[in-house]
């Protein structure tokens, strides 16, 4: 009988934890929208091209993305693809179940402002096991729209989990509010 119990509670725990990822990863990949973020980089040279993500106003502060990956592993590196305008990239949390953040990396953006694009590659001093990241831009440091293609997650080994969910600050495409909570 408990048996039985215990087994319709996680299968409608499942059912529901399904619909939930459903809700917040359904991707219609509009022209600048945060869901071009998700997955391996597929943004082919640089410049203001929209199959990348870029905020809703130029210039407009500081803009953020929370990026969420199949699973949560020991990070050593993140890996941020900025295919326009780089070098806004200035700080990156650990985002909690609760969504809570804890700040894990702060400083100059790797990829010099000058240059047309580039692959931003921040080593954390201390492996921090996570699922989510939440990246902090001063879009108003660097004139002009801070398209990014790619976010990922290294571990020890250079194994590397690209983005599998998204939610931004705002977004030039289409958007969706960032959840208060998160699945494990």
């Amino acid at each position: 009988m408990w048996m039985c119990l215990v087994s319709a509670i996680l299968m409608l725990w499942h059912r529901d934890r399904q619909l939930l990822i459903a809700k917040y990863t359904t991707s219609d990949r509009s022209s600048w929208s945060i869901d071009q973020v998700l997955g391996a980089p597929d943004t082919i040279g640089s410049g203001d091209i929209p199959t990348a993500w870029a905020s809703a106003i130029r210039d407009s502060g500081t803009e953020w993305i929370i990026a969420e990956f199949p699973n949560a592993m020991d990070v050593t590196s993140i890996v941020v693809h900025e295919t326009y305008n780089p070098g806004s990239l200035v700080r990156i949390d650990a985002v909690a179940i609760n969504g809570n953040t804890t700040p894990i990396w702060s400083g100059t953006d790797p990829t010099p402002v000058a240059n047309p694009s580039g692959v931003s590659t921040i080593k954390l001093a201390t492996p921090v096991r996570t699922r989510r990241i939440k990246l902090f831009l001063d879009s108003a440091a660097v004139p002009g729209w801070n398209e990014i293609d790619a976010i990922g997650i290294a571990d020890g080994k250079g194994k590397i989990q690209w983005t599998s969910a998204a939610w931004a600050s705002s977004s030039y495409g289409t958007n969706r509010e960032a959840p208060r909570w998160f699945w494990p």
